[in-house]
């Protein structure tokens, strides 16, 4: 799985309630209004914990992963189990690989949360193993809706976007009736649902590659 170099800073982008976790869910959803979106998203928030090594909350983009997604047979949790033994099993070179630049950013801007988008036919997958009944059932009273600009308006933007960090917080955000305008965030995920939990392990598991190889504190140290 690799990672752009695209730092979206969350200053200024609506929380809900929830602080930095929420403003990452509604940072990601945002980026894919109108996007049709033929495999998974992945974004790293970036110091969404309390005491982040340098005062900016941001996130950045895994890169395209629809050959991945297409390699695991469209199927979420065999994507997200290769996903974070791939990260657990890649190589850790010396930390002289990297430019200066590249190191800095590293330390500055920890990496503390993820998030996924992911289109309607996937969070139907995705029920099929969780607890997702809060982004099932908004999809789908939307599916069943007689009104023709909800109806076409869902049709070309659905999806729903899972953020954990991790201390284990959770939400769920999803694209509102107005879908070119709205967006809602809630906390009704946990990490007892076992996508949420995978999601989960790929953060652990880049965590500790990037601690590994960039000599940041280790998980096992508590969560700064």
């Amino acid at each position: 799985m690799k990672i752009t170099d695209q730092i979206r800073p969350l200053t200024d982008v609506p929380d809900h309630g929830f602080g930095p976790l929420g403003g990452l869910a509604h940072s990601v959803l945002a980026e894919y209004i109108g996007v049709a979106l033929p495999a998974p998203r992945l974004h790293l928030g970036q110091n969404t914990l309390p005491n982040p090594p340098f005062p900016m909350a941001a996130q950045v983009p895994f890169g395209d992963l629809t050959e991945g997604w297409l390699e695991c047979g469209e199927d979420l949790t065999k994507f997200l189990e290769t996903g974070a033994r791939s990260l657990r099993t890649q190589p850790t070179p010396e930390i002289s690989a990297f430019s200066q630049h590249v190191r800095i950013l590293q330390r500055a801007l920890r990496f503390d949360s993820i998030a996924i988008v992911l289109s309607d036919e996937m969070v139907q997958s995705a029920d099929s193993v969780a607890r997702w009944s809060l982004a099932a059932d908004v999809l789908a009273r939307r599916r069943d809706t007689r009104d023709r600009d909800t109806r076409d308006s869902v049709a070309r933007t659905p999806a729903v976007a899972c953020a954990v960090d991790r201390a284990g917080n959770a939400l769920l955000g999803w694209f509102t009736a107005d879908a070119l305008t709205g967006i809602e965030v809630s906390d009704s995920v946990t990490t007892d649902d076992p996508i949420v939990a995978m999601l989960r392990d790929v953060l652990l598991a880049q965590y500790a590659w990037t601690s590994a190889v960039f000599g940041m504190v280790p998980l096992s140290a508590g969560l700064r």
